[in-house]
C-alpha cells in the first residue's frame, strides 16, 4: 500500500457528517425557527489540532456541544474512530470559556472531580490530578481555592481537569477569551507545549484569527448563520511554535487569507438575507 493509499483509507479520529441543527424560540404567541447549523462536515486526524473560526452566532459553540454529546443534532452524525456517537463519553472532554470551577473545592479537588464521579480510587485520582496540575504549571497550588487564583490560573485548572479524564479528544470553547492579552498568549504557548507532549486531538473554537492560526494545523472557517464551512485553511508553519512565529511573514499571510475568507462568507450571507427580504 502506498502512503497516498494509506492516507485515503485511514479512519479519522473524528468525523462530523452533515450536522444540521435548528432551535425554536417562543416570542409571545409565536414560535420562530432559528437554523443554527446548515450542514457541517469535516474530519480531524488523530493528534491533529484544528481551530474553528466564524462570525458571532454562526453555531460554533453549538457544533462543539453536538460533538461532545451535550446537544443532539437534528440531522447528521458524529463519529469517533468510525463509531457513531449517541451522547457524552469519556473519550471527549470540554474546556469552556468560563472556568466552571467549584468555589468550595481546592485546585486538587476540582481536578479530581470527574474521576471522583467515576468512582476511581482515592490514591489513583490524587496521583493523576497531581500529575496534570504539574503539567499545566500549577505545582504548589494544589490546596488553593479558586478565589485565590488569577483568571489564567483558573483556566489552567480547567485544562488540567480535562486532561485528568484522559480523553482522546479535547474540545475547547474560546477558553482564553476571559483573560488579558498577555496571559492569553502565555496560555496559548503552554497549551501547545502540553499538546505536543500528550498528542491529544484538539478542536479549538475561537473568535481570534491570530489565535486560530498560531495554534492549529488547520483552520476551519465558518460562514454566518446558518453555520456552514466556507473553507479549510492549512497552516504550514513549523512546530514547535514559539512567540517568534507570531510575526513571521508566513503566519501573517495565512492570517490574511483566513480573514478574507471569513469576511467574504459574512458578506455573501448578508447579501443572501437581503435578497430574501
Amino acid at each position: 500500500m502506498t502512503p497516498e493509499t494509506a492516507a485515503t483509507t485511514e479512519v479519522p479520529k473524528l468525523r462530523v457528517e452533515n450536522i444540521r441543527k435548528t432551535f425554536f424560540r417562543v416570542e409571545r404567541d409565536r414560535v420562530t425557527a432559528v437554523e443554527a447549523l446548515g450542514g457541517v462536515s469535516f474530519t480531524v486526524r488523530s493528534g491533529e489540532f484544528v481551530s474553528v473560526i466564524g462570525p458571532s452566532g454562526c453555531g460554533k459553540s453549538t457544533l462543539l456541544r453536538i460533538i461532545d454529546g451535550l446537544v443532539a443534532a437534528d440531522e447528521g452524525g458524529v463519529f469517533v474512530d468510525g463509531k457513531k456517537l449517541t451522547g457524552p463519553g469519556h473519550d471527549r472532554a470540554v474546556v469552556f470559556q468560563y472556568f466552571g470551577l467549584y468555589p468550595w473545592r481546592t485546585v486538587q479537588k476540582n481536578v479530581e472531580f470527574g474521576l471522583e464521579l467515576q468512582g476511581v480510587p482515592v490514591a489513583e485520582r490524587r496521583e493523576r490530578a497531581r500529575r496534570n496540575i504539574a503539567l499545566v504549571g500549577l505545582s504548589g497550588f494544589e490546596n488553593h481555592y479558586p478565589h485565590e487564583l488569577s483568571g489564567g490560573m483558573k483556566q489552567r485548572v480547567g485544562f488540567a481537569r480535562a486532561l485528568t479524564m484522559d480523553p482522546d479528544i479535547i474540545l475547547m470553547d474560546e477558553p482564553f477569551s476571559a483573560v488579558d492579552e498577555q496571559t492569553r498568549e502565555l496560555l496559548q504557548e503552554q497549551l501547545l507545549d502540553v499538546w505536543e507532549k500528550m498528542g491529544k486531538t484538539v478542536v479549538f473554537i475561537t473568535h481570534s484569527i491570530d489565535e486560530a492560526v498560531f495554534l492549529a494545523d488547520r483552520v476551519i472557517v465558518m460562514g454566518a448563520r446558518p453555520g456552514r464551512i466556507v473553507e479549510t485553511v492549512a497552516v504550514d508553519l513549523p512546530r514547535p511554535r514559539t512567540s517568534a512565529h507570531r510575526a513571521s511573514p508566513r503566519l501573517l499571510e495565512i492570517r490574511t487569507h483566513a480573514w478574507e475568507t471569513l469576511r467574504r462568507g459574512i458578506i455573501e450571507a448578508k447579501a443572501g438575507l437581503e435578497g430574501v427580504g
